[in-house]
């Protein structure tokens, strides 16, 4: 039988009968937290689409290994490539708003260096790391076989440069309403910090033919609007007949 514990090991470690040692965080979970025992199963993921089921063979929490089953079917189809470039915010709340993403479906997340970001470049640097961590977790909370790949800290020029073809949309509270929109699909989002992006960053992303919408009545906190912005745009995708399309 396979089990609902997921295990995240290396791209390219799936095949049947392959024994796969874990890393020390991921064995010492099953040991010290799970109390996994030798054949005992796990699910292990690898982040870009493989699944597979695997039985224990070594338990401890320095060092655990386990052989590969048998290969397992994703759960659900790739989802479609959403992309949000967030301004950077404080800890608790970037965190929150990685996890989310992760269960929402995004491919990328862009930490964006603006004005009014909660951290500089130099600091955003030093947390990427940890939120590529924090997306990996969330990762395996949802049971998705995809990771969320987490972009190096950039400002908007780099932004607009990277997804020239793309369309974009600006998260805004007094953007019109996102049901109004008539554009081609958007598969970028860009959200503000705390205090919303600065004047000259609202008219360099304008210019770029990426209008500001906003998604619902009310003023979202900034990471509550990349999580409602990117599901919505997520949905749009997923049903493109009723989503945002056309240009009349």
């Amino acid at each position: 039988m396979t089990a609902d514990r997921w295990v995240l090991v290396e791209a390219g470690s799936l095949a049947t009968g392959a024994r796969i040692v874990l890393d020390r965080l991921e064995s010492r979970h099953l040991a010290a937290t799970l109390r996994l025992r030798p054949g005992d199963h796990v699910t292990l993921c690898d982040g870009r689409g493989g699944v597979a089921d695997a039985a224990l063979v070594t338990v401890d929490a320095r060092r655990c290994e386990a052989e590969v089953l048998a290969p397992l079917e994703p759960p659900g189809d790739r989802p479609p490539r959403v992309v949000v470039g967030l301004g950077v915010l404080h800890s608790q709340a970037m965190d929150w708003a990685v996890q989310k993403c992760v269960e929402t479906g995004v491919a990328v997340l862009i930490p964006l260096l603006v004005e009014r970001s909660q951290l500089g470049a130099r600091a955003a640097e030093g947390r990427s790391e940890h939120w590529r961590r924090v997306a990996m977790q969330a990762l395996k909370q949802c049971r998705r076989p995809w990771q969320m790949e987490i972009a190096r800290p950039q400002g908007l020029d780099q932004l607009l440069s990277d997804m020239d073809d793309a369309a974009g949309l600006v998260a805004d509270p007094a953007g019109r309403p996102l049901g109004e929109y008539r554009g081609p699909l958007p598969e970028v989002l860009v959200v503000g910090p705390e205090g919303g992006l600065a004047p000259r960053e609202q008219q360099l992303l304008a210019a770029a033919g990426w209008p500001s919408v906003r998604f619902g009545r009310w003023v979202l906190r900034a990471e509550t609007a990349a999580v409602v912005g990117a599901a919505m745009l997520m949905a749009a995708h997923e049903e493109p007949a009723k989503g945002a399309s056309g240009s009349g």
